[in-house]
């Protein structure tokens, strides 16, 4: 699996840099020390100079690329390193993986659709995610299947209600709510884990007591919160390493902590 050098999903820098170490590896044939000039990215892509310089620095400090600054160039001539073409392939072998990358894709839709307050409105707008940079996976962009396959496997938790309480403002989200946000955070783990499974029967077990216009049981009330911090947490830790859902993880920890 890549590792999580880059973290290319919520950050603009992370996200370029992904496709241009893929780029400089097709540039250099595959070649370790061959140089080329950085600045040539900057048309391939159309983004500005300054942001190849911010994906050098970030590349060169991983050990995937070396910076020649004999030439005297701005952006300078780079050259992959043996372990950079080595991520790059990784890249390759975990994009062509289809369950994992759309597993990455159901989490990654729900951080996009997280990240532009969709849920203030309880509009999806799914088609939008293409367009963002979310939608990269392994220095690739997603395909329109992945964003089909998402969207029928997520189900967004719309509308979240956000209020305020005589603790202050918040965002108020169901027991299933967050049972979804759980598994949206752990797209490393099967629909079908036990962990998962645990979780999900815990909250339906909470809202048909809260139905019936019962209190939810304490017991069971710190069970579910422990179990779903657990997961989170865990997930934080774990899923990371495929670039997957550390957003949705600080989420839920966050909501947590708030009790």
């Amino acid at each position: 699996m890549p590792t999580d050098g880059l973290s290319p999903v919520y950050d603009e820098t992370g996200a370029a840099s992904a496709r241009f170490l893929r780029w400089l590896a097709e540039k250099s044939d595959g070649v370790a020390g061959t140089r080329v000039a950085s600045d040539t990215y900057a048309h391939h892509e159309r983004c500005s100079l300054e942001l190849v310089e911010r994906i050098v620095e970030r590349l060169a400090a991983l050990g995937w690329i070396t910076v020649h600054n004999d030439s005297g160039a701005v952006p300078p001539l780079v050259s992959p390193t043996p372990a950079g073409l080595a991520e790059a392939q990784a890249w390759d072998e975990a994009y062509a993986d289809r369950d994992t990358r759309r597993r990455y894709a159901k989490a990654a839709l729900f951080a996009w659709w997280d990240r532009v307050g969709q849920h203030q409105s309880g509009e999806s707008n799914a088609e939008a995610f293409l367009w963002t940079r979310e939608a990269f996976y392994c220095g690739r962009q997603l395909t329109f299947e992945d964003l089909e396959y998402a969207k029928d496997h997520l189900s967004l938790p719309t509308p979240v209600r956000v209020g305020v309480t005589e603790q202050g403002a918040g965002v108020f989200l169901s027991f299933e709510q967050l049972a979804q946000l759980v598994q949206a955070s752990r797209p490393d783990l099967s629909e079908s884990d036990t962990e998962l499974q645990q979780v999900r029967e815990l909250a339906e077990a909470l809202t048909d007591a809260s139905r019936r216009g019962a209190e939810p049981d304490p017991g069971m009330l710190q069970r579910f919160l422990q179990h779903s911090g657990d997961l989170a947490q865990a997930g934080s830790r774990s899923v990371g390493r495929d670039m997957a859902s550390g957003m949705v993880s600080e989420i839920i920890q966050s909501m947590l902590r708030l009790g």
